[in-house]
C-alpha cells in the first residue's frame, strides 16, 4: 500500500479545498501549451488543404483546442477537406461524421 506522502489521496481526512486543488493540478498536468507554428508550416499546410480540395484526397488536420488560458489539448481527425471562407474554419467530411475546425487552431496537416 502507498504511504501518505506518495499519495495524499490515501489519508483519511482531506479538506475539500485541498482535494479541490490536488484535482486542479493534475489535470493542469495533463494540458498542453500551443505548439510554435512559422510561416513556412502555415504555406505547407497551405499547400496540402489546396491539393486535398483539388485532388479530392483525405487529410490529417490536428489542431488545438484550448481549455484554460494557454493551455488545452491537441486533436486529430482525418477526412476530405472543404474551407468556407467567410467562418475561416475548414469542413472536414467522412463517411462518419463532419467537423469543422477553425482555421486559427490548426497546429498540423498531412496527407494520408
Amino acid at each position: 500500500m502507498a504511504s501518505k506522502i506518495e499519495n495524499p489521496f490515501v489519508m483519511s481526512f482531506i479538506l475539500p479545498e485541498h482535494a479541490a486543488a490536488l484535482y486542479e493540478h493534475q489535470y493542469n498536468k495533463k494540458l498542453d501549451k500551443r505548439p510554435p507554428i512559422d510561416e513556412d508550416d502555415l504555406a505547407e499546410m497551405s499547400m496540402v488543404i489546396y491539393d486535398s480540395i483539388r485532388q479530392d484526397f483525405a487529410v490529417k488536420v490536428s489542431w488545438f483546442k484550448a481549455y484554460k488560458g494557454e493551455l488545452g489539448k491537441i486533436y486529430s481527425e482525418w477526412g476530405v477537406a472543404k474551407i468556407d471562407k467567410e467562418l475561416r474554419q475548414i469542413k472536414l467530411v467522412r463517411d462518419d461524421g463532419v467537423w469543422w475546425i477553425p482555421i486559427d487552431q490548426l497546429v498540423h496537416v498531412e496527407r494520408v
